[in-house]
């Protein structure tokens, strides 16, 4: 049987040239499946109450970040993405006599734009006083938006709970 042997190199060296397609290839396909450096409005200031079940939030297509944050006016400071900035909106907004509802508003233009997909995830204070926040969930479901989800942090928190006593 005849052994066939590699033919000789005229160039003197490795052609590269397909290894380079096949690292443009893998480059595209990242940039691709990738969200490099999406902006959903979160406020890191934001002390998130922690939780020990949940569920994780896998998909953020189509959701709108709300922040709440506790505030010593009659209702909460709410602030959220609105034209690729983050922006305060108020729940009502009484101008001249005339009462305008403008975080209603924002979320009725997300539904709208978005239809059956739109979510909503409400990232609050951990020392938001409740009546703050049922202001907030009373404004989503008056927008329409069915889809709801809740921030918090991993594990329980102890550092509000009163210290364990001594093992005897």
């Amino acid at each position: 049987m005849k052994k066939h042997s590699m033919p000789e190199m005229k160039e003197g060296g490795v052609n590269v040239t397909p290894l380079i397609d096949i690292v443009m290839c893998l480059i595209i396909f990242f940039m691709l499946v990738t969200k490099i450096g999406v902006a959903r409005g979160v406020d890191e200031d934001i002390a998130l109450p922690s939780a020990i079940l949940g569920t994780r939030i896998e998909d953020l297509g189509d959701t709108l970040t709300l922040n709440v944050h506790n505030s010593t006016l009659d209702e909460p400071q709410v602030t959220t993405m609105v034209n690729s900035n983050i922006k305060e909106v108020k729940l009502i907004d009484r101008i001249g006599g005339k009462s305008d509802r403008p975080l209603e508003r924002v979320l009725k233009e997300f539904k709208e734009t978005h239809k059956e997909k739109a979510k909503v995830i409400i990232r609050a204070d951990k020392d938001l006083p409740y009546h703050h926040l049922e202001q907030v969930l009373i404004t989503v479901a008056t927008a329409g938006i069915m889809d709801t989800a809740y921030e918090t942090k991993e594990g329980a928190d102890t550092s509000d709970a009163a210290p364990a006593a001594p093992a005897p």
